[in-house]
């Protein structure tokens, strides 16, 4: 029984030495002292913390609501931001512009005469890039207290939700909160840095880049590419392939309206138009052909991921890859251009070799083959 009892004490030493080392050795974690405001206590303790700031209030919000009827919980969080810079302390709010719900809430807080007063009175009012979301429920004053939980600056958020949050008392982690927001993304950083797309990706590309084998070999790649007239999905693989090899990344962000560039689409098309083209094109490619895995960020960046496909690799020149190749353009030239080097990797001279023989090693037709030769030509 004895023994028994050493077993369990020693096991519960290791136990609490493994899982203590960790948490010792994070260099992430702040002193602090915390409290719980959650539900109906958030607006008096928020009132509280507002009436008694000395130099600033930084406030990042999802929603901050127009208010209905006054007086009521919002509407008095709000006066207390105008004292409080009636007294001469800094007064910053960084509010959330994209929603999931009607779109005139971005009016409605740019003409929320409450926020004009606040404007007027010297308060900077940072509206957040409507490419991005802010989901902050977030106030920090004196870079000391810090307010974080799920409440928004609602009506309902203050007086009917069940909403948890947290005062925290930490000029350490009030340091980094600021920080961060000084990084964030706003409306005006947009009209000052657009710059207009450029077709970036046909830049700096490697000499050659490696094909699987079996796009050229099997019915369900190029091929299908070249029955469909599926041409910009052709192009669009061969991009993605060219630029994952000149980065050596097969996982990476893409530019929707520099790619909608890089695929020949004309300059003059506004930037929606590139981006729902590049959009289409690739989820197409995902689709259809399972050659990449493509998710979409905000309508403006895609993330790539390059399917793996299996066999031996050719290489190919990677003007190849290009849309304005310096010939009559075509799905059925490009396939047969590929068609050359995957043969010549072999040594095989395509140029020797009959149309219909070509038509029957790569699944198409002669009439295909022979027009593409004089499209070549």
């Amino acid at each position: 029984m004895k023994s028994n009892r050493l077993s369990i004490i020693s096991s519960l030493l290791i136990f609490t030495l493994c899982v203590a080392q960790p948490i010792a050795q994070a260099q992430d974690l702040y002193p602090a002292k915390v409290k719980d405001i959650s539900d109906r206590a958030y607006g008096p303790e928020v009132a509280k913390l507002l009436d008694s700031a000395k130099h600033s209030i930084t406030i990042s919000m999802y929603t901050l609501s127009v208010a209905a009827k006054e007086p009521n919980p919002l509407s008095l969080l709000l006066k207390d931001l105008l004292q409080a810079r009636l007294r001469g302390v800094a007064v910053t709010l960084y509010l959330n512009t994209r929603f999931n719900y009607d779109a005139d809430v971005r009016k409605n807080i740019e003409e929320n005469p409450s926020l004009k007063k606040l404007r007027d009175a010297g308060c900077v009012i940072q509206l957040i890039s409507r490419n991005r979301r802010l989901h902050d429920k977030l106030i920090i004053v004196d870079s000391r207290y810090v307010v974080e939980g799920s409440t928004n600056w609602s009506l309902s958020a203050l007086m009917n939700n069940f909403e948890s949050a947290t005062l925290i008392d930490s000029p350490e982690l009030a340091g980094v909160k600021l920080q961060r927001l000084a990084t964030l993304p706003t409306v005006l950083d947009d009209a000052k840095a657009k710059i207009p797309p450029k077709p970036i990706y046909l830049e700096g590309l490697p000499a050659q880049i490696h094909l699987s084998e079996v796009l050229i070999t099997g019915k369900q790649y190029f091929a299908a590419m070249l029955k469909r007239g599926d041409e910009r999905l052709m192009d669009t693989y061969l991009l993605l392939k060219a630029h994952a090899e000149s980065s050596g990344e097969q996982e990476f962000f893409v530019d929707l309206e520099s790619f909608g560039l890089s695929l020949g689409l004309p300059l003059e098309w506004d930037y929606t138009a590139l981006r729902r083209q590049s959009i289409r094109a690739l989820k197409e490619l995902q689709k259809r052909y399972g050659l990449v895995k493509v998710s979409f960020f905000y309508g403006r960046d895609a993330r790539v991921i390059m399917t793996d496909t299996p066999g031996a690799v050719f290489p190919i020149d990677s003007d190849i890859a290009k849309p304005d190749l310096k010939l009559k353009h075509s799905v059925r030239a490009k396939f047969l251009r590929l068609i050359t080097a995957y043969l010549a990797s072999k040594g095989e001279d395509a140029a020797k070799i009959t149309d219909v023989e070509l038509a029957g090693r790569f699944g198409c037709s002669k009439w295909t083959i022979a027009d593409a030769r004089k499209d070549i030509k």
